[in-house]
């Protein structure tokens, strides 16, 4: 047994259920303990938290190097983290680990805030069926990253319905996917086995592996998929499909992640990546497997911030005097904004760690310097705000092309909690060349203080800097644009978007003076000259008007150039077909078919896509319509 092994199985005494040296949400396991313990904890954690969605409860479950799988299947529930602190994520092993639905009917669709990295899955049951499968059946805000999974991987519950997901840097050797799924996203994955599934947008980026041949897609081949008019972007959209492959990842920076060695907490931080393609570690690569990066002391580098410890002041004192910080799992209010200024400071959150504003302006503001990594955090309203998270100041001229700012994993909600909250904007990212990388923000459409006037927020995402893309954006439910792109040379992989539930009808409901209905979710102001984007779905779920039609004119709205380029973008009718007349007019700059519902509307379900839209021309598929009616 190695050193750390013996270092926090003497710690843990005898039971892995005590806490550890990160405060009393972590449980660090070792291979050395009673695995029937180990089962217990983490099932005694999943039965507490299946179902409170919206509770106070932070966990995190840390497993040293060693052998689990005698523990047999792991469940999870809401703001639970699973995270192995081996180089590698083979030097932890796991039989299986589940996300049981959260609703009846194993109904994924609110499955949310959970999240697994940096273990392997082993496969030793019959995977012909999907009990036995790695079942990571989540929609929203829950990130699968640094995983070797050997048994199939299915990203449902039992063919239930499911809302969307990310997953990168992860090694498949047999098929993953779903039948049910909507929506999907994957980054710098190496399918062994293919890919399956999903039914109105995939996106595939940076990924490796024969996928293609041995893959089903919504029943149309992968192999189908043909170059775009953009390099290196193939699609199967035009053959029937929903997938865009994205040959490789421009820049990629994986998520910084703990890891033990020498009887010590580090925090291991990935090299940027250009061009990549392919899982960033595994074996012949620099620092154990781990891949090009530099490794932190825990204790020496960083700041340990803890819940009920720890203040905005005490945090903000760690990070002037040029600490990083962990925040451990655990709910944070803070009564001043959470400041990050020195270049290439780590903040990272594990166990779901959340941050609250109490003072009316900021949960966290980041300078516009270089190298900063903020990740894995969850930002909540329970009270006015203006922004929750700030990145640079507006018309800054510095540039980071060499060391981007990254923001991952990172959650934005106004509402549903047990108090009310409202903000502006919920991401404001004024510094150019940053990246996002996986986020989902989210105005409540259900839970507590939730409705018009209750949890208002008009934009989720608004770009003023030059040069940001986004590789996962999950952005829904604002009351005006959900994402609002100001800064030239833009490109977003993958948009997830239901527009929101509750307009009160169009009488109020009106932008560009009161001449068009409702807000585009994707807007691309008027004066940029060069932006791309690829892979975008908004949905109408007008099903909360008072009883009102309500139409949105256009989905996606950008300006007319041909530096500006958007495709394979696509609407989904989803609202109530037996309430109002509801739907959206078009996809792009009013091209593109209908969706509409309601009584009398002669509509219903339907997908409909647009494959090209720049500079006032577009490629629109048959009206799905007349094709299905």
């Amino acid at each position: 047994m190695t050193t750390a092994m013996l270092l926090f199985s003497a710690a843990l005494a005898a039971t892995p259920s005590q806490t550890s040296a990160l405060g009393p949400n972590v449980h660090v396991f070792s291979p050395d303990d009673d695995m029937k313990k180990v089962a217990e904890t983490v099932e005694t954690v999943f039965k507490r938290q299946r179902h409170r969605q919206f509770g106070p409860e932070r966990q995190a479950f840390l497993f040293l190097p060693g052998d689990y799988t005698k523990a047999g299947t792991l469940n999870v529930g809401y703001y639970t983290q699973v995270l192995g602190l081996g180089r590698t994520p083979d030097e932890v092993k796991l039989a299986n680990v589940k996300t049981p639905a959260a609703l009846d009917k194993n109904n994924a669709t609110c499955n949310f805030w959970v999240g697994i990295e940096n273990v392997s899955i082993a496969d030793t049951d019959n995977n012909a069926d999907p009990y036995f499968n790695f079942q990571w059946a989540v929609s929203q805000a829950a990130p699968a990253r640094r995983l070797y999974v050997s048994r199939k991987a299915v990203f449902d519950w039992f063919y239930g319905w499911a809302s969307g997901g990310f997953v990168a840097d992860c090694v498949f050797e047999k098929p993953a996917g779903s039948y049910s799924q909507q929506q999907y996203f994957y980054r710098n994955n190496m399918f062994g086995g293919g890919i399956y599934g999903i039914n109105w947008n995939q996106v595939v980026v940076g990924c490796a592996g024969d996928f293609a041949a041995k893959s089903k897609d919504g029943g149309k081949l992968l192999a189908k998929c043909a170059p775009t008019s953009v390099k290196g972007v193939s699609s199967n959209w035009r053959a029937g499909g929903c997938t865009t492959i994205v040959d490789e990842t421009e820049i990629a920076r994986e998520k910084p992640f703990l890891f033990v060695d020498g009887g010590k907490f580090k925090v291991f931080v990935p090299a940027i990546r250009r061009g990549a393609k392919g899982v960033s570690w595994g074996e012949g690569r620099a620092n154990g497997g781990m891949g090009e990066g530099k490794i932190l002391d825990l204790a020496r580098d960083f700041h340990v911030a803890k819940e009920g410890k720890d203040t905005a002041k005490t945090i903000n004192a760690a990070l002037a005097a040029g600490k990083n910080v962990l925040f451990t799992p655990g709910v944070y209010h803070v009564d001043e904004p959470i400041k990050v200024a020195k270049p290439g400071t780590i903040v990272l959150g594990i166990g779901e760690a959340t941050i609250v504003p109490e003072n009316g302006d900021a949960a966290l503001k980041c300078a516009d310097a270089d190298g900063i990594v903020i990740a894995g955090l969850i930002f909540d309203a329970e009270r006015a705000s203006k922004r929750f998270v700030v990145v640079g100041v507006k018309k800054s001229e510095r540039r980071h092309v060499d060391d981007p700012i990254f923001l991952v994993d990172l959650v934005y909600r106004v509402g549903g909690t047990g108090k009310p909250g409202k903000t502006d904007v919920c991401l404001e990212v004024n510094a150019n060349d940053v990246v996002v990388d996986h986020t989902w923000i989210w105005r409540a459409d259900h839970g507590d203080h939730t409705g018009w006037t209750a949890n208002t927020s008009k934009n989720g995402i608004v770009v003023n800097g030059d040069g940001v893309s986004c590789y996962g954006l999950f952005v829904e439910h604002f009351q005006e644009h959900d994402v609002l792109w100001n800064g030239e040379d833009g490109k977003v992989f993958f948009l997830q978007n239901e527009k929101c539930y509750d307009p009160p009808g169009n009488a109020t409901w009106m932008s560009h003076g009161g001449k068009k209905k409702g807000y585009a979710a994707y807007k691309v102001s008027d004066g940029v000259k060069r932006h791309y984007a690829v892979g975008l779905g908004v949905y109408d779920v007008f099903i909360n008007t008072n009883g009102n039609s309500v139409f949105l004119d256009d989905a996606v709205e950008v300006p007319d150039s041909p530096g500006v380029v958007i495709e394979n973008a696509c609407t989904v009718e989803i609202a109530n077909g037996d309430g109002p007349l509801v739907g959206i007019n078009a996809i792009v700059n009013g091209q593109g078919h209908a969706i509409k519902t309601g009584k009398g509307s002669g509509g219903g379900y339907a997908i409909q896509r647009v494959y090209r839209y720049s500079n006032g021309k577009a490629d629109i598929a048959s009206d799905w319509y007349k094709s299905h009616h």
